[in-house]
């Protein structure tokens, strides 16, 4: 039985940073500038698998993986308001889907790893933002909670990506620049 370090081996062209698979085309900006960490760029792996973008599953931007945690990682550099409660169910679980197929072509299990969600958004920044975001905090939101429940992943955390880089720092010991 292989182990997780096994996909790093076989994915490695695809190790990226958070600065790249945070990149919103859309705005031409990061919504992480750290170049410091290493990730994978699971969206860039589904595109080589999946060429025509009319049969690509939708996926989470990124992997970081940490001991047995596996965090698949969404960035969306937009107000939670703004966000696609559909869009982003979607991401998880065919995104989650693809990762438990790619671990399984390699003989890994996944059951013997810990699966996060992350959805790290824009920073709310306007009064009736902050409102919002205050009301909502420590809350899993978009529709998300179902598949902590139902076991899809184990943890599931949507926040703005400041409290994404303070509980990443906390985390792991790395300091984490977005």
């Amino acid at each position: 039985m292989a182990d997780i370090g096994q996909f790093i081996q076989s994915y490695q062209n695809f190790k990226s940073t958070f600065k790249e698979t945070s990149f919103d085309s859309d705005n031409t900006q990061s919504l992480c500038t750290d170049e410091s960490c290493e990730v994978i760029n699971f969206d860039k792996i589904l595109e080589e698998n999946y060429p025509d973008s009319n049969t690509r599953p939708k996926s989470f931007d990124a992997l970081y993986v940490y001991g047995d945690s596996i965090f698949c990682i969404e960035f969306k550099n937009q107000k939670p308001s703004q966000i696609s409660n559909q869009n982003v169910c979607e991401k998880l679980t065919e995104g989650k889907a693809e990762l438990d197929t790619l671990l399984q072509t390699l003989n890994i299990q996944s059951n013997k790893y810990n699966f996060a969600y992350c959805v790290a958004y824009k920073k709310c920044t306007e009064p009736r933002d902050r409102y919002k975001c205050g009301i909502d905090k420590g809350k899993i939101l978009f529709g998300l909670e179902q598949y902590k429940n139902k076991g899809l992943v184990k943890e599931i955390f949507t926040q703005d990506v400041e409290f994404f880089t303070k509980q990443f720092n906390k985390q792991f010991q790395k300091e984490l620049a977005c």
